[in-house]
């Protein structure tokens, strides 16, 4: 399988997973094994499809990290936001199916656990003519994935619960989905104002949050609800809503004082924040363009947005996001054309890949060899998907600068030493 942008598909080439409508996300267009021709591809295009997945021979184990049924419930999921959002657009008093979204959540959830290896984002349903809908199904899909990676740490912050519900994480994905629904309540110069400053300042932007909160408060469990409150919280501080003594002063909140729910959401907001500029109601996709994965990654390792997340949370984001997911093609420095077929968070940059012969016209079905990134430092990534990427790659600062699992260990070892009996002195 190959994941491939619809500008680059080419007539004869056989989908190996189901398309869906653009704007109608739970109306399928195309099965798989349908064989691509000339209209159908402009078809595509004229939709603003942002990408097909292309069987591709010898290269079955891509699909380990694909499943359609995730994909068909990730869609159904666009649906129902979409319909929200136009009904909240339309009336004012309109009330939302939290219910329904739970229920979608669940579903997604449990295949996900069915099928741990399909629990990464690899790309999107929603296309760029929709900001705020591809923003939020996005921003609720990856905080579902994260909260999933990060069950030892849900059950750590979340202490005085008992581990399942602990963990729980539905009512994370639907907090996510409508973290920005205060959005669609601000008046049209803030929202003008908004999509061509990106100003954070901007107070009458900031009343999203606040608005958003009201419309869920009481309808979410509370976790969830703070969550649409805090997700533009940062985790040195620097965040918003202060929080409001009884003497009145407005004072910050940072660290672990920000709900782990809040946490997960503002990471997930802020990389896809990063990567699509243009989120927002009204907001157009040419003003403020898109950019490659890796490099909203890299700006969320390095820099100041490093200092915005929990550093837990951050690693739990790159577990689920591939700097290149598997099913990329890529070119080398070498100038090797491959596909990504296998990635390891623990050095995010540098995936397996398959040597392919991609002529430019059309990609052929003799395979070269496998290259493993990390055993040859020398070469590295320097297009992805047709863009350059050859100044975004970057690399863990340690060993286990990116360790998930190293730092799961840790805790663990901490809470046992804790409940240690101590030898007397």
């Amino acid at each position: 399988m190959l994941r491939v942008r619809t500008n680059h598909a080419r007539p004869g080439m056989e989908l190996a997973m189901p398309v869906y409508h653009p704007r109608r996300h739970d109306t399928l267009l195309l099965k798989p094994g349908v064989h691509l021709e000339s209209r159908t591809i402009a078809r595509l295009r004229e939709m603003n499809l942002p990408e097909l997945w292309i069987r591709y021979p010898m290269l079955e184990q891509i699909s380990e990290y694909v499943n359609p049924a995730v994909y068909a419930e990730r869609a159904r999921l666009s649906r129902q936001i979409a319909d929200a959002f136009d009904t909240f657009s339309t009336h004012v008093d309109a009330e939302l199916d939290f219910v329904e979204f739970r229920s979608t959540m669940n579903d997604m959830i449990s295949l996900l656990v069915e099928q741990p290896r399909t629990g990464i984002y690899l790309s999107e349903i929603v296309e760029s003519g929709q900001p705020m809908l591809r923003h939020a199904a996005n921003v609720g899909f990856i905080s579902v994935l994260m909260g999933l990676k990060l069950g030892f740490y849900l059950m750590k912050e979340r202490s005085r619960l008992v581990g399942t519900h602990a963990k729980s994480v539905a009512s994370l994905g639907v907090a996510g989905v409508l973290h920005d629904i205060g959005m669609l309540r601000l008046d049209d110069d803030t929202l003008r104002r908004w999509n061509k400053t990106g100003d954070e300042g901007d107070p009458a932007w900031r009343e999203h949050v606040q608005i958003g909160y009201n419309m869920v408060r009481g309808e979410l469990e509370p976790s969830a609800a703070a969550a649409v409150l805090h997700h533009h919280q940062r985790y040195d501080g620097t965040g918003f809503p202060a929080r409001i003594t009884f003497g009145g002063d407005e004072v910050p909140i940072s660290g672990s004082d920000i709900h782990v729910f809040a946490r997960i959401v503002a990471a997930a907001e802020l990389f896809n924040r990063t990567k699509h500029p243009a989120c927002s109601p009204g907001a157009e996709a040419f003003d403020r363009p898109s950019i490659p994965t890796v490099r909203a990654l890299k700006l969320m390792v390095s820099g100041p947005m490093r200092r915005w997340v929990d550093p837990v949370v951050l690693r739990g984001l790159i577990s689920v996001v591939p700097a290149y997911p598997p099913g990329t093609v890529v070119r080398l420095n070498s100038g090797v054309r491959a596909v990504v077929t296998s990635w390891s968070p623990l050095d995010p940059c540098r995936p397996e890949v398959h040597e392919i012969n991609d002529t430019g016209e059309r990609i052929d079905t003799a395979l070269g060899s496998v290259i493993d990134l990390r055993e040859v430092p020398d070469e590295y990534i320097v297009e992805a998907d047709g863009e350059d990427v050859s100044d975004d790659n970057f690399a863990p600062e340690s060993a286990d600068d990116f360790d998930l699992g190293a730092i799961a260990r840790r805790m663990v070892n901490a809470a046992e030493d804790l409940r240690a009996p101590r030898k007397a002195g």
